[in-house]
């Protein structure tokens, strides 16, 4: 496996040396103010499910999302008011309704947007994708 760089002021871990980052966390409950009603137990069913069915998960909640780690970023979450959005990179195209938002960001990574309302939303297709994410790096 990689050696990682920790950063010496935040603690955070990267895959290069002196990675360009924001040191700011936020506290987690901060994205669910407001949003607890929906957002809240989707993220915590998230989680829960990532943890059951894929492995160990890390979160570091930074202002503008929380983000999924392995030993590195394979995922995020946006807590939205009636909704999540979660965001995950692959190394493969796909193709498919669910998916709200992708942009290519090499030739061979994509990043994905999928937008969840509802707990049946966090399904073996999406925890797929998640599984495939969090084994890529």
């Amino acid at each position: 496996m990689k050696e990682l760089w920790t950063c010496p002021k935040c603690r955070r871990q990267f895959e290069k040396k002196n990675q360009v980052h924001s040191c700011n966390l936020y506290p987690l409950d901060k994205h669910f103010k407001g949003k607890e009603r929906v957002a809240r137990p989707l993220y915590d069913k998230l989680t829960e499910q990532i943890e059951e069915n894929i492995g160990a998960l890390k979160v570091e909640s930074l202002p503008c999302c929380i983000h999924f780690l392995s030993t590195y970023t394979f995922g995020a979450v946006y807590a939205l008011r009636n909704k999540i959005r979660v965001t995950f990179t692959l190394n493969r195209k796909v193709e498919n309704p669910r998916i709200k938002k992708f942009s290519q960001m090499s030739n061979t990574k994509y990043l994905y947007a999928v937008d969840l309302g509802s707990l049946d939303k966090i399904d073996e297709e999406l925890i797929s994708w998640l599984r495939e994410a969090y084994n890529s790096g």
